[in-house]
Order: structure tokens, then sequence, then C-alpha cells
């Protein structure tokens, strides 16, 4: 009877210790935890690679970094790792301080592999298999590349995180991602009582009468109804989420407003649109709503798509937020 009560009493005390004496160890020790609350959700790394392979995370701080597309690039320097990129794609134009950097493609889209491999990259980022080809190719070299998946704005903020423990700049991802969250529920609160209008995205309109849109899947299709707005062709699914369509579509669908993403020199000038023939019955031009917003910051997927969200939102609900429309806004870069 007697061992029965001891037996009890030590696995009370062994109770005690695990459920209280431990989490109290363990929050003296790691000074993350005590920088978050308990309402806060970490937001997860991705575990897979755009080809489904589990992603490998290096023993220690890669030192010199290729980055070979654009939104890569845009998430290094958020991270603030300038300093460690050696190589960058021929597009990356931001952040600016990265032009400098050795460019190991060209305009068209071909890599140079001698020359990364004479960079000496101890990691290789890309995304959505854009370089499907080299990505083989370097990992065949022995190098280490991760190309990330392609996804929503909620997985690029987990690629975020990912990139933050590729490069050993967790908590400066954690906390940039955080900051992007609350920006982006800022942004759906101001918006959540609104009535949403009918919204076209334009990307593309070179080639007259047959202008090329942002459709379902594409990100400004997302932004649009994070903005609490109305993709008028959010349906349509077909090249990859821009599909090329006609001036009758359009013209049918009647929008409210009418974004212009493309560089002026593919159709992007706000004047040029109030002078296209059979235009003029579109509601977007009788309300003088026709809108320019920077490409790179409403179709690259990188943190700056957040940017994205509150210059759309604040142009189709413009008596919901204060201020003038940002400078960036309208930038090119």
């Amino acid at each position: 009877m007697r061992s029965r009560v001891i037996s009890s009493r030590f696995f009370l005390l062994l109770m005690f210790f695990f459920l209280v004496m431990l989490p109290a160890c363990g929050q003296g020790g790691n000074s993350q935890s005590t920088a978050s609350t308990p309402s806060q959700t970490p937001t997860p790394a991705v575990k897979q690679d755009a080809y489904g392979t589990p992603i490998v995370f290096p023993a220690s701080a890669p030192q010199r970094i290729v980055s070979l597309v654009p939104n890569i690039s845009e998430m290094l320097g958020a991270l603030g790792l300038q300093g460690r990129i050696v190589g960058i794609d021929y597009y990356t134009n931001y952040p600016t301080n990265l032009m400098s950097k050795p460019k190991v493609s060209d305009v068209n889209g071909k890599y140079n592999v001698e020359q990364i491999v004479t960079l000496k990259p101890d990691l290789v980022l890309s995304y959505g298999e854009d370089t499907r080809q080299y990505d083989a190719q370097l990992q065949n070299l022995g190098m280490h590349v991760v190309d990330l998946p392609s996804g929503d704005l909620n997985l690029i903020l987990q690629e975020i995180v990912t990139v933050g423990r590729l490069t050993f700049t967790t908590q400066t991802a954690n906390n940039l991602v955080s900051r992007l969250q609350a920006e982006i529920n800022g942004v759906k609160a101001k918006v959540a009582s609104t009535t949403a209008p009918k919204v076209l995205i334009e990307s593309d309109y070179s080639t007259p009468g047959k202008p090329y849109v942002n459709g379902g899947g594409s990100f400004g299709d997302e932004l649009v109804q994070d903005a609490n707005g109305i993709n008028i062709f959010h349906y349509n699914t077909t090249g990859g989420g821009f599909p090329q369509l006609t001036d009758e579509a359009i013209i049918s669908a009647n929008p409210q407003y009418i974004i212009l993403t493309e560089d002026p020199a593919y159709g992007g000038d706000v004047n040029a649109v109030y002078t296209r023939s059979s235009w003029g019955s579109i509601d977007a031009l009788k309300l003088h709503q026709v809108y320019r917003i920077n490409s790179n910051i409403i179709g690259r997927p990188g943190p700056r798509l957040v940017q994205g969200l509150q210059c759309l939102a604040q142009i189709i609900h413009p008596d919901k937020f204060a201020g003038a429309l940002p400078a960036y806004c309208t930038g090119t870069v």
C-alpha cells in the first residue's frame, strides 16, 4: 500500500515538472518565443520546391547567393541580403542597388551557366520552374539550387519565410511577413463594407483591338478580390491567367474601373485609352476612372504585391483612404 502511495506521489511530481517547469525553462532560453504573443500563428516555411522535392536547408549561412529571377531578388533585398548576392538575372531592377551586380542572363532569358559557376555560389534561388533547364544543369554541377513553387499571395508570404530560413535571416523574415500580413488585413478591413465595382486589369494592348487582360489565376485577379472588386474576366483562366480578348468583349463587360499595368510602349497610356475606337461607351471612361499601376507591384510575386493591393484598393474605394495615391503606385521600377 505504501509503495502505491509513493508511486502516486512520484507520478504527480513528474507531471508537475513537465507541465510547469519545462515550459518555463524553454521560455527563458528562446528569445523568439518572448517576441511573439499567444494569439500569433507563425507563418510556416514551404517544405517542397517547385518540383515537389523536399527543400534542403543549409547547415550554415550562405555567403554567395545567385538569384535567377526578379521576384527572388526582391525577397532577398527585403531581407537585407544585398551584400551576399553575387549574381542576378537580366530583369532584376529592384532594389535598385542590386542592378550593379553581375547579370547571369540576357534579355532573351538565356542563362550563362559558366558565369554562374565562376561566381561560386553556395545558394542559387529561382521560382515557378522558370529556369527548369538551368536548375538541372546547376544541380548536376553540385550547386545547391532551390526553385520555389508558384502560388497565391499567402504562399508568397510562406516563401519569404522559407528564404529567411535558407539564408539564416529567419527573424527578419518573420518580422517582414508579420508586417505585410497586418497591412493586408488592414486593407481588407477598410473595404469590407463597400460595394464591389467591376474592374478590368489590362496587361497588354500592343495589338489594337486584341488586349491581354488579367484573368482568373493571375495575381491581379487575386488582388482585385482582396480589394473588394469584381474582376470582369475572373472566369477566364486561359493563357495561364492572361487571356487575349477583343475590344467587343470588354465593351460588353462594361467595367467601372480600368487598370493598366503595361508599359506605355505596349498600350499603358491612360490618355490613349480615351481615344480607343468604340470604348467611349464604357462606364470607366465616362466616369474618368482609368488608371495605371506599376506592373511590378501587381504582377511580380514578391513582397511588393502588398503595395499593389493598397494601390488597387485606394483606386476603387477612394473614400476609404486618406491622402493622395502613393507615388510607387504609378512607378516604373
